[in-house]
């Protein structure tokens, strides 16, 4: 119970420092605003074809925004060596990695289903109610997202050159996160459920869960 309730409390911090900032969440949505603009211009009025790369458009954004966040969010856990404070005074110092997971989530599935909502917009996507379905969605495929950004950071956190390692190391073991979202919400997006594929983005959350509770404190503990 300590480890929640304490990873709870890391996870309010950073949604609170991030609102205050408001920094990396309103630059990734600029970002993936222009994007939605850019693709309903150079495909033109074809509903057919927009569907088609919503999906993919969304998921590279998000791709990048969760290494944005990720940094950021790091980067102010560090300043001062405050993680090294937060290391010793937390009964269980894996609360930092429960923390961020869920911090990032938060942020993560905001900022997906706000993408959706403007892809709906400005793409003509003209969903059914099934759409709804991209929810349940967003939530699975952020929490994978959020895990795997909070081990690789707390692995290069500590580097002088994490600018480079960070994005390097990340980015590439988002893929299977990337490719498994951009197929469930093509299914969800051409009238299925996506269930198969929604599965396996649970399954991905639940390992690098599983991984990152192991393996935090090796990770990320005081030299």
């Amino acid at each position: 119970m300590a480890l929640l309730g304490d990873a709870v409390a890391l996870a309010r911090k950073d949604v609170v420092a991030e609102i205050r900032a408001r920094d990396a969440l309103p630059a990734a949505a600029t970002l993936g605003a222009t994007g939605l603009v850019l693709v309903a211009l150079a495909v033109g009025p074809d509903v057919g074809r927009m569907r088609l790369l919503a999906p993919a458009l969304v998921g590279v954004v998000l791709a990048f925004a969760t290494v944005t966040l990720a940094d950021r969010l790091d980067s102010i856990d560090r300043a001062d060596d405050a993680l090294v404070a937060l290391w010793f005074a937390l009964d269980d110092p894996r609360a930092i990695f429960a923390g961020r997971v869920i911090s990032l989530s938060a942020s993560l599935t905001t900022l997906e289903l706000g993408l959706w909502l403007a892809a709906a917009t400005l793409l003509d996507l003209r969903p059914g109610a099934g759409a709804l379905l991209l929810v349940p969605l967003a939530v699975a495929s952020s929490v994978s997202r959020a895990a795997v950004a909070a081990l690789v950071t707390s692995l290069v956190g500590g580097s002088p050159h994490r600018a480079l390692l960070a994005p390097a190391l990340l980015l590439p073991m988002l893929v299977p996160t990337l490719l498994a979202g951009v197929q469930a919400a093509s299914a969800v997006l051409a009238g299925g459920q996506g269930v198969q594929w929604t599965a396996v983005l649970v399954a991905e959350s639940l390992l690098f869960l599983g991984v990152g509770l192991i393996t935090y404190g090796e990770a990320a503990g005081p030299a």
